[in-house]
């Protein structure tokens, strides 16, 4: 009987092989799949999908199944919001050049037609990132990043759609057309979302940055620019004089992603990084370890903390300090796009490392990962195969076929992953930084069991990071030691704002307003005084800040919205008594509450309880008398 390799051979679609076997996927479970089970699978080319789900359909045809057709992504629908609700949003507006001309070479039907795949293959890339398709306009699209569901990052994760959308372009073909191209254009404010639209300077921004981009490109405002950082590579387009838009805009073309290795040094590309205050204790107990490490006592720290609470500021003054004592660091991230992508931290080191071109041919890229495997690391030539098949590069032909069952394939693909980390260890002290555990992959978590189990025996010091969702299975080990990162004190973090005002004084007050608002949590810190700093109501004398006007408005940073944001959506039962708590005050009674929201006791009453249990508010005393004060002001 054929199998699923011979199958997908069959198709000429045999490099996606290895990637099902690796998931115990035969012919019987390929029927079962769908377009999202594809793309997890790391089938990006959208051409690839349907040619897969077209076979999927004759399989099932062959088993006496009914046919299922190709869907494209589910998008979100239209939540009704009939007074309209005030959010930070990332909008994407795409456009389908000459569409104009298009409409008057096709008849209705056959226009009808290239407009309907045009535009589920825009709603499948957005949906993708979890953006939200708010209009259909026949030759474009206006997408919402962050409404009506927030999520960290949403300028990153409008970019990445956007970029998408544009490489999905070349893939639809249709009789007697060329290719199709888009515009698009994004941007990042506040906006007013009603049932019967949405209104704000963003929306129009966005439109109008749409329609200076180049065909096949993708521009961005500023403000996007600077939420997304180093994510990215950019190119300057200068201010713009946009229609509709009172002032000079400066706008980016995005010309593909950034080299950073980390999200961390993503967002801090240019700046330079805050000054650390307040981790002496944690750093010293991370370079204790290190001593034991390098002896040949491999150690493992997992790192655990809140989301802005420092894990990765420390991470890189460890690197920066070993660095300098003459360490090896390697360093793997996890993303929150590959949750259910297998080997993607691993997968995307070895790609960053061996600086693999896009159309670089399998045989140059086979080269290196030899030079890598066997000659820099000293292992055997046979290990390079598992490598390769986890990077999706043919390899039968160099190596020849291999009889092995997918589970055989995977445990050896382990073995030589973490046989790799010891070579490079035993071959030098080494560091590795693992940070985002909370968005690993299961296989690349069986990868850490290994590590784990056998790293005492040579020369490594491992630090995962993660938040405190993530519940690590590698406690019980008495060569593993938990971290917990703790807020700052007051002290500290009116240290921490001195360090960034570079040492000037702040007007009267407004120290103790940054320290209390900012609640001991760094990243709060950083970009609330940054925030104040950059925004025109200070000016500089001598040696100390004094107010432009009559004082400071301060007010929650753009790059802080989106992740506050999304906690609050993860719950939407508490989401309005939530809402109607924050404009009383960080600090509200139950019988106020109650007496301003229009709604059932019972209603109000299991969202307050999902607030306190979110942990983003602490309750004193017991309802009616009881008082519930915000985590974060």
């Amino acid at each position: 009987m054929q199998d699923i390799r011979q199958w997908l051979d069959g198709l000429g679609l045999g490099e996606y092989a290895d990637a099902l076997e690796r998931n115990r996927v035969d012919l019987e479970i390929a029927q079962e799949l769908n377009d999202r089970d594809l793309r997890e699978l790391g089938i990006d080319a959208l051409g690839h999908r349907k040619r897969l789900l077209k076979a999927i359909a004759e399989l099932r045809r062959a088993a006496g199944a009914a046919p299922e057709t190709y869907q494209p992504e589910p998008v979100l629908e239209t939540p009704t919001v009939a007074e309209g609700e005030r959010r930070q949003l990332t909008v994407l507006f795409c456009d389908l050049v000459g569409f104009t001309e298009l409409a008057s070479r096709l008849d209705p039907e056959a226009l009808q037609q290239v407009v309907s795949r045009y535009e589920d293959t825009c709603a499948a890339c957005v949906a993708r990132y979890e953006g939200y398709v708010f209009q259909r306009l026949g030759d474009g699209i206006v997408a919402f990043f962050g409404y009506p569901l927030a999520h960290e990052g949403e300028a990153e994760r409008a970019i990445r759609a956007g970029l998408e959308i544009v490489d999905a372009m070349p893939g639809l073909k249709f009789a007697d057309l060329g290719p199709l191209e888009v515009r698009i254009g994004i941007a990042t404010g506040l906006v007013v979302v009603a049932e019967n639209g949405a209104v704000g300077e963003t929306m129009n921004l966005a439109s109008r940055l749409q329609s200076i981009a180049q065909p096949g490109s993708v521009v961005v405002s500023e403000r996007v620019r600077r939420l997304a950082a180093g994510a990215f590579e950019y190119q300057d387009l200068g201010e713009q004089a946009l229609k509709g838009i009172a002032r000079p805009t400066r706008a980016y073309r995005i010309l593909g992603l950034g080299l950073a290795p980390s999200r961390f040094e993503a967002a801090h590309p240019e700046a330079g990084l805050t000054p650390l205050v307040g981790r002496e204790q944690e750093l010293a107990l991370l370079v204790n370890q290190w001593r034991l490490a390098r002896e040949g006592e491999g150690q493992a720290v997992l790192l655990c903390g809140e989301p802005g609470i420092g894990k990765s500021r420390i991470v890189t003054a460890l690197r920066e300090r070993l660095e300098a004592e003459g360490a090896q660091a390697l360093r793997l991230q996890c993303s929150p796009y590959y949750v259910n992508s297998a080997f993607y931290p691993v997968i995307d080191n070895f790609e960053r490392a061996l600086k693999f071109g896009r159309d670089e041919p399998a045989d140059s890229r086979l080269d290196k990962l030899e030079a890598l495997i066997v000659s820099e690391r000293g292992r055997p030539r046979q290990d390079v195969r598992f490598v390769a098949s986890m990077l999706s590069i043919p390899c039968d032909e160099r190596y020849g076929p291999v009889a092995m069952t997918p589970q055989k394939h995977k445990d050896e693909t382990l073995r030589v992953l973490v046989d790799l980390t010891e070579a490079a260890a035993r071959q030098h002290p080494t560091v590795m930084l693992f940070e985002d555990l909370h968005w690993a992959d299961p296989t690349t978590l069986e990868v850490l069991d290994l590590l784990i189990e056998r790293v005492q025996r040579f020369p490594l010091l491992a630090v995962f990071t993660y938040r405190p969702e993530f519940q690590p299975r590698w406690t019980g080990h008495g060569h593993v030691t938990g971290l917990n990162l703790s807020k700052l004190t007051r002290a500290q973090s009116a240290a921490m704002v001195d360090k960034l005002a570079g040492g000037m004084a702040l007007p009267s007050g407004l120290l103790e307003q940054i320290v209390t608002k900012t609640d001991g949590v760094p990243l709060f810190v950083e970009e609330l005084t940054s925030a104040i700093l950059e925004s025109g109501d200070l000016t500089k004398t001598s040696d100390r800040y004094e107010y432009v006007g009559a004082g400071a408005n301060i007010t929650v940073p753009a790059t802080l919205r989106d992740s506050l944001m999304a906690r609050l959506d993860r719950t939407a039962a508490m989401k309005e008594i939530a809402q109607i708590g924050a404009a009383i005050g960080r600090e509200f009674s139950y019988e106020l509450v109650e007496a301003v929201a229009r709604k059932p006791k019972s209603e109000i009453d299991r969202a307050l309880v999902s607030l306190t249990v979110s942990g983003l508010a602490f309750r004193r005393g017991t309802p009616p008398e009881a008082v519930y004060t915000f985590k974060h002001a």
